[in-house]
């Protein structure tokens, strides 16, 4: 599993001579907005690897540690697969033995997640499990989370 390391907002650029961006969704706290920050991937990631690379540069936040964006605990890590039209994406650390951040920051850090992963060629839905399992929902949590994860999910 990769630890929530990235650029913190800044493109990465590691020498490749063909790259593509990908769009990086945080939810801005108190509201149901998105904030979209832009990273520049290799040409060679391609699914897994590219889903895998999309949730570490989530995980690792924006730049501006003093922003108003919700984000996932620091000690947060993430495998990616993506699996079909799906990403199973299964976390581990704090977050999948209690949740205290409210209906609200939850749904928006699921929300960005979501919006992240189905925003990569191919992909859909968002299948999260929490330490290899799929549960009803984060200990304490509020969102149903044994169900695929779409944009429609967060639609109102």
């Amino acid at each position: 599993m990769l630890a929530g390391c990235g650029n913190r907002g800044h493109s990465a650029d590691h020498g490749l001579s063909a790259e593509h961006q990908i769009t990086v969704y945080y939810s801005k706290a108190g509201s149901d907005a998105l904030v979209t920050m832009h990273y520049t991937a290799g040409a060679n990631l391609a699914g897994s690897a590219l889903a895998q690379y999309a949730v570490s540069q989530l995980l690792a936040g924006p730049s501006d540690a003093t922003s108003t964006l919700i984000v996932f605990p620091a000690d947060t890590r993430a495998h990616a697969m993506q699996n079909g039209s799906t990403v199973d994406v299964d976390l581990s650390g704090a977050i999948t033995k209690h949740y205290a951040g409210g209906a609200g920051d939850e749904a928006g850090l699921f929300k960005s997640l979501t919006f992240t992963l189905t925003e990569l060629p191919g992909v859909t839905a968002v299948q999260v499990s929490l330490n290899g399992q799929i549960e009803a929902a984060l200990p304490g949590g509020h969102l149903e989370l044994d169900e695929p994860l779409t944009r429609e999910t967060f639609a109102q």
